[in-house]
């Protein structure tokens, strides 16, 4: 069964059919249960697929952009000529999944073995941790950042803060990586604890944090 009444949660179910929908955004598919599905020439934009199951799915000719498989069950998926950009792999089942001609720009894997899965050629601009990376950060930009644990537009989605408030390491990782600490800094000073819109990736919050680092 899907969870009920969860705030924040998309609804994801398909079963032996093709998906109409073709333009899929900024969704919270967690716990999505998806077989034999059919997302052939769909796309795909900051979308957590939590904890989905998403097997023997056809998802070819597919575009993924800052896309996150947490936990997520892949298993005989075929994704022929895929295209994949700022995705996040983490803890994901790829055994027998089909990625021939798939092509992977600035992508993280993370605890995933890929040797299981059959054609995936992945390029030298992504990367590969056996573990979440630990990052070093401040204890002031610490505080920053645990401004935002209760607010209602990310605590459910546990992009920042995991369940029992510890901070998401992989998405520290990601915003140092890309902010840099003084702009992510002043980018949570100009936020002052607000959000605003729906987080659902840690790309969706780095670009928040983005846009507010430039504000004067």
């Amino acid at each position: 069964m899907l969870p009920k009444n969860q705030k924040g949660l998309s609804r994801l179910s398909l079963f032996y059919s093709k998906s109409r929908i073709k333009n899929i955004r900024n969704k919270f598919y967690s716990k999505a249960q998806c077989f034999r599905a059919d997302f052939s020439n769909a796309s795909f934009i900051n979308v957590n697929f939590k904890g989905a199951i998403l097997t023997n799915c056809s998802f070819k000719h597919a575009e993924f952009s800052q896309v996150e498989f947490l936990g997520s069950n892949l298993k005989k998926s075929n994704f022929t000529n895929a295209k994949f950009k700022h995705c996040v792999f983490s803890a994901t089942l790829l055994k027998k999944s089909n990625f021939k001609g798939c092509t992977f720009e600035n992508c993280i894997f993370v605890n995933t073995n890929v040797n299981v899965a059959k054609n995936m050629i992945i390029g030298d601009s992504n990367r590969f941790f056996s573990q979440h990376p630990l990052p070093a950060v401040s204890a002031s930009t610490m505080q920053l950042l645990d401004e935002l644990r209760f607010h209602p537009k990310i605590q459910n989605s546990r992009v920042l803060h995991l369940k029992g408030g510890k901070l998401n390491s992989l998405t520290v990782f990601s915003l140092l990586e890309r902010l840099g600490e003084d702009k992510l800094v002043v980018g949570l000073k100009n936020l002052n604890g607000t959000l605003p819109y729906r987080i659902v990736t840690s790309n969706g919050l780095c670009n928040a944090i983005d846009k507010a680092s430039r504000e004067s």
